[in-house]
């Protein structure tokens, strides 16, 4: 193709790179459906939305491949930077799903040709018009990186001023741009691994959280939400890095909350008389428990903690699968709640042993307070075991009552169902014997 065949390509990729770079507040860029007109510019701007005629999308995305390509087979080819730049807009723009166009902005951001700044601006009008663009996500992760590792390694800024909750804002938008997301929700993931790496405050996990859920709760049959959801999930039942340095001084009342809220979920799942009078006693003990030494509270307020989040999960799994027919995504989660459960109670066991282990020492020389060490142990232990089976049985009366209705609503339904408790039985998931 030759150049007089598009003359006007060159006036427009400049009349796009200056819309950009004097409107930084740009949000969205789209496509125009429009026929050729001779008298007036493909390239529209109003308030925060750019947008360029339809008819101009082909010839102009072929004369700015052809003279980037060209300019990578002839390494001696002089070009002025802000003239690459100015072809690897238009042509990312149009289509950001090549790679080497990408890595051609990196090698301009390390000559410092390119401001990084701008180059965030520019991403997220590339992300806005293409939101599951891997490629895109992948260079604003190497922004991150480029301008994180450049900051002192005190720098942890404000919400209003920080770059990984802006990061979170425009993972939300594309999320909810091209449902099935995943290399949004990854980029997510990405982000608050990051900030738990650098040791930044923001965004918390407790925000992240609490949007999630919301998020979820409007896009009922995305799955892509919940196992992100289901990330965060694993972190609160197995990373316990973001308790209090001190959580029964400063936290008693909202541990007491969690235990009273795991006993009524319980309690009002479990029909038995003699196991409601169980379970009351087991509550008692607990209560109990919460006068023991410093080291004991800490693990009691980690377990239960850990274990309200999953109520949380499950509460918020049964209603929407009472409200809502037919969606496999939901059922598919609450194959996740199963086996964390599941997980979590080994893990427990296993600490357990751990435990008891360690307290053999004291069998052999118990004086002092030391013989009460093993006997406290062993009571915690059990207590923690017997609430565990009544947890099971509660998830698995609550299952039954939700299985019930669904199978009632249609046929799909039913066998989402059936293959639940074929997973239920495949992970072992019963009551201990």
């Amino acid at each position: 193709m030759q150049d007089d065949i598009f003359p006007a390509a060159e006036k427009i990729l400049s009349d796009i790179e200056n819309v950009v770079k004097k409107n930084p507040s740009l949000k969205s860029f789209e496509i125009v459906p429009a026929e050729d007109s001779e008298n007036k510019s493909p390239v529209f701007h109003q308030e925060d939305s750019l947008g360029l005629a339809s008819w101009c999308v082909q010839p102009l995305y072929c004369y700015a491949h052809r003279r980037l390509f060209e300019l990578r087979q002839n390494k001696h080819r002089r070009e002025e930077s802000s003239t690459i730049a100015r072809w690897l807009l238009g042509a990312l723009l149009l289509n950001p799903d090549v790679t080497t166009f990408w890595n051609m902005r990196r090698e301009l951001v390390r000559s410092h040709k390119l401001e990084v700044s701008e180059e965030f601006f520019f991403t997220r009008l590339v992300l806005y018009h293409k939101p599951k663009c891997f490629e895109a996500f992948a260079y604003r992760r190497w922004l991150l990186s480029y301008i994180l590792n450049d900051k002192d390694s005190n720098y942890d800024p404000e919400p209003a001023a920080s770059p990984l909750c802006t990061e979170l804002d425009i993972a939300t938008t594309c999320a909810d741009r091209y449902a099935s997301n995943y290399h949004a929700w990854s980029h997510r993931r990405h982000v608050m691994t990051l900030r738990e790496s650098r040791g930044f405050t923001y965004p918390t996990l407790e925000t992240e959280w609490k949007n999630s859920l919301t998020w979820c709760q409007r896009h009922v049959s995305d799955y892509s939400g919940l196992s992100y959801r289901q990330f965060l999930l694993k972190k609160y039942m197995f990373e316990f890095k973001e308790l209090p340095g001190e959580p029964f001084i400063k936290c008693s009342g909202i541990g007491q909350q969690w235990r009273e809220e795991l006993f009524d979920y319980v309690k009002s799942n479990v029909s038995d008389t003699e196991d409601t009078h169980r379970l009351q006693r087991l509550f008692d003990a607990t209560a109990a428990e919460s006068g023991a030494a410093v080291s004991s509270r800490t693990k009691q307020y980690a377990y239960f903690r850990a274990l309200s989040y999953w109520l949380e999960e499950c509460r918020a799994n049964d209603s929407a699968i009472y409200t809502y027919n037919d969606h496999e995504s939901l059922w598919c989660h609450r194959r996740f709640l199963a086996y964390l459960l599941v997980r979590f109670m080994a893990s427990m066991h296993s600490c357990h042993r751990d435990e008891h282990g360690a307290d053999r020492q004291y069998v052999d020389e118990p004086t002092g307070k030391d013989v009460q060490k093993p006997l406290l142990a062993a009571s915690m232990n059990n207590d923690a075991t017997l609430c565990q089976d009544f947890l099971v049985e509660a998830f698995r009366s609550r299952t039954d009552k939700i299985a019930d209705l669904a199978v009632k609503r249609n046929q799909h339904e039913r066998l989402l169902v059936e293959r639940f408790f074929k997973f239920l039985r495949n992970i072992g998931f019963e009551i201990r014997s």
